[in-house]
């Protein structure tokens, strides 16, 4: 053990304490949806998903003093934590970066039938059989974008990226997704 004397942690305001809680609480309101289901598209079951978002939100709060917002929207800087979040776990835990078919049961919307349910189910899992074949960097793009309905904008800031960059990229990648389901057809 040191002999150095370590300083006593300062007290944190709790003017700023609370208002750092309300902007964090503020941002999960509005990206709290988007966030889930972009990390979502990423973690084989809504339990990991929920989890990732919780840490992603406790990420947030914890470093909201740190946000500059002349340097980026608050939805960027969200999602770029989020990113680190899902990067994090992964790392963690070693999981490979796929979603199982039959995790995906939750993203499936409510149909009036039996029937009609089953339908939508094996057309969700035909879609993420075919997301899942494609490379890292083009699950992010789908998932920003159609997981996260980020626009082509925002997903260029989060991955620092220009616009027309994400654009071609996005097309490309929707390109290779198509020829993959060509490829297996139902």
């Amino acid at each position: 053990m040191s002999d150095r004397v370590h300083p006593a942690p300062q007290p944190v305001s709790t003017e700023i304490a609370s208002s750092a809680a309300a902007r964090c609480n503020a941002w999960y309101t509005a990206f709290g949806t988007a966030v889930y289901r972009y990390i979502r598209f990423h973690v084989d079951s809504a339990d990991e998903a929920e989890d990732v978002t919780a840490d992603t939100f406790l990420r947030v709060l914890e470093s909201g003093d740190r946000y500059d917002p002349e340097r980026a929207e608050a939805r960027v800087w969200v999602f770029t934590i989020a990113r680190n979040v899902l990067r994090d776990h992964f790392r963690r835990a070693k999981v490979r970066k796929h979603v199982t078919l039959s995790a995906m049961r939750d993203l499936a919307t409510g149909a009036p039938s039996p029937e009609e349910r089953l339908v939508r189910e094996e057309q969700i899992e035909r879609l993420l059989h075919g997301v899942r074949r494609l490379n890292d960097s083009d699950r992010e793009l789908i998932s920003l974008r159609y997981g996260s309905e980020l626009g082509f904008a925002k997903i260029g800031e989060v991955l620092g990226m220009r616009e027309g960059t994400v654009r071609t990229r996005l097309w490309r990648a929707l390109a290779r997704l198509r020829k993959h389901l060509e490829a297996d057809p139902a």
